[in-house]
């Protein structure tokens, strides 16, 4: 189980105001007026049912602006800058603008501009990429009570990124960061404890955590509290809890619960079986660029379960999941009895596709589960 991936953006904004307009529409007037109206009686009978003309109240330049190009957070005389400026800065890219407000703000202790200048510098926005310097602003925060930073912090003491690997300190971050009932610091907490590293081992701990996280609407923990019911040894196994929190995740996207959700449609395992809806998830996860979603609705092409049966389809969508990495000895085979009008066909569907999947990796000979 992969461990969450770091959210700089995400929690950048953190404290701050909401995140202004994306456009902003230039001032102006339009030119068009009205007739000036007679007085009553003057006007022809013709000209009073002419339809009436209509002020243009839209501006005169159409062109939208960009945040970027509106400039930087423009203070009134006498007025100081605040760390909601340096925000308001960063929110329109003036990264450079927001580190020189937040610079002295934060050596003064304002634990907003200190979670600020961890983000700036992690991510190398107006400064050289430094997360050493990251993670000692990130600190600060922390220390504080700013459980943003408290969780941006603990991903580097994981993963050993501009700080020495500290699992155990990672899980206090974890679990500080989990007091805002923040999905993310619940779910990696999880995993530590599912892991055994940096906490003991605790099966019902994870879960609990999990479940927790889950009831967030997070896909990834909602996967993984999935699989811990339908993988589990032992009378933990629950295959229709399984099975709905593996659908949860599956409507928020996530595209491994999608192949894993079509298996249980198919098989009918803690949900009644319905082949069709079955291929829909396949799809669903195929056209995101899951290799694995692509070779499963081959087969469902090949075979005529779910779908009309379709050779030209299944060798597409195979062969863009080989080229992706990931064979299956079967649809290899049905390839190989194509004619070459069939074949060719399917060369073109898998065209259409490949260009904007990702890259083959290191082993093209891993089987599909």
């Amino acid at each position: 189980m992969e461990l969450k991936g770091q959210q700089v953006l995400k929690q950048a904004a953190m404290g701050a105001s909401c995140a202004l307009s994306a456009l902003v529409l230039a001032a102006g007037q339009a030119n068009a007026q009205v007739a000036p109206s007679g007085e009553a009686g003057d006007a022809p009978a013709a000209a009073v049912s002419e339809a009436p003309l209509v002020r243009d109240y839209t501006t005169t330049d159409k062109t939208l602006k960009s945040i970027v190009d509106v400039g930087p957070p423009r203070l009134s005389d006498g007025e100081q800058a605040t760390a909601v400026t340096a925000y308001s800065a960063f929110q329109r890219g003036w990264y450079l603008t927001a580190l020189a407000i937040a610079t002295p703000l934060a050596e003064q202790n304002d634990v907003a501009a200190q979670a600020l200048l961890g983000v700036l510098h992690e991510a190398g926005l107006g400064i050289r990429q430094d997360k050493a310097k990251a993670a000692d602003w990130y600190s600060l925060a922390a220390a504080s009570g700013d459980n943003g930073s408290a969780l941006q912090l603990a991903q580097l003491y994981l993963a050993g990124d501009g700080v020495d690997e500290n699992k155990s300190r990672a899980a206090d971050l974890f679990e500080q960061a989990a007091q805002t009932e923040n999905a993310s610091a619940l779910y990696n907490l999880a995993i530590i404890y599912q892991e055994g590293e940096g906490r003991p081992f605790n099966e019902q701990k994870a879960r609990d955590l999990l479940v927790e996280a889950a009831q967030l609407n997070d896909p990834e923990a909602q996967y993984a509290l999935a699989l811990s019911f339908l993988e589990v040894q032992g009378d933990e196994t629950d295959a229709r809890k399984g099975a709905f929190w593996m659908g949860r995740a599956a409507r928020r996207g996530h595209s491994s619960a999608q192949v894993y959700y079509g298996i249980l449609r198919f098989q009918g395992k803690g949900v009644e079986p319905d082949r069709e809806e079955a291929a829909d998830w396949f799809e669903r996860a195929a056209r995101a660029g899951n290799p694995v979603g692509m070779n499963r609705l081959a087969r469902i092409y090949a075979y005529g379960e779910g779908r009309a049966q379709n050779n030209t389809a299944a060798a597409g969508w195979h062969l863009i999941a080989r080229t992706l990495g990931v064979s299956d000895r079967t649809l290899d085979g049905l390839v190989g009895t194509l004619d070459d009008e069939t074949l060719a066909n399917a060369q073109k569907l898998a065209q259409q596709y490949s260009t904007t999947l990702m890259a083959p990796t290191a082993n093209p000979a891993r089987e599909s589960p």
